[in-house]
């Protein structure tokens, strides 16, 4: 069953770039449709539930390709993406801490590791005499991030903090909307 007119353009005017990927979202639909025992006619539930599928997916997948950043953006200097009213969806494909060193994070990674095996063991009744501390937080100063709009990949960092990042608790995946160059380093743009 194709997916209704109303439904395609609710998605595209909340995700005009990339496009959708138009097996994908056909099947998806069909989907939606099954699982939630949704009729065809109603718009705004379809189009919630779609795009509850859409935050979950790889973009590889769910995205056409070459329809959502610039295929020159290596090439590109001081030009402007992904501005309203035409946003560009992309995914955090990898998010690194460069404002400390890599001993520091390492030893943070470790006593997380440490703190959640002793957690697991003080569930499974084990009990320790010391109190358990909480897991500690990564330090954070500036982030270095990859970003993908399922074909293409960008390398950016913050030039001011984003308190919505946090390393070790945003998972890869996750998607942003309103990319804009002031964050981006253009020339370190690559192909995936």
């Amino acid at each position: 069953m194709p997916v209704p007119r109303p439904v395609i353009d609710a998605l595209k005017r909340k995700f005009p770039k990339p496009e959708l990927n138009p097996n994908w979202l056909n099947a998806c639909y069909e989907w939606v449709l099954e699982d939630s025992n949704l009729r065809p006619n109603q718009t705004n539930e379809l189009v919630a539930k779609i795009e509850n599928q859409l935050m979950l997916s790889d973009l590889d997948d769910s995205m056409a390709a070459n329809t959502g950043l610039p295929e020159d953006i290596a090439s590109l200097t001081s030009a402007r993406i992904g501005k309203p009213p035409n946003p560009i969806l992309v995914q955090i494909v990898s998010l690194t801490e460069i404002g400390h060193s890599a001993f520091q994070l390492l030893n943070v990674r470790q006593t997380r590791i440490d703190r959640a095996d002793l957690a697991g063991l003080i569930e499974a009744g084990v009990e320790d005499e010391e109190e358990s501390e909480p897991i500690p937080k990564y330090p954070r100063s500036t982030l270095s991030l990859e970003l993908s709009d399922g074909s293409i990949a960008i390398r950016a960092m913050e030039y001011k903090k984003l308190p919505d990042l946090e390393l070790g608790v945003t998972p890869l995946g996750c998607k942003v909307r309103d990319v804009s160059p002031s964050g981006c380093m253009p020339k370190h743009a690559e192909r995936i």
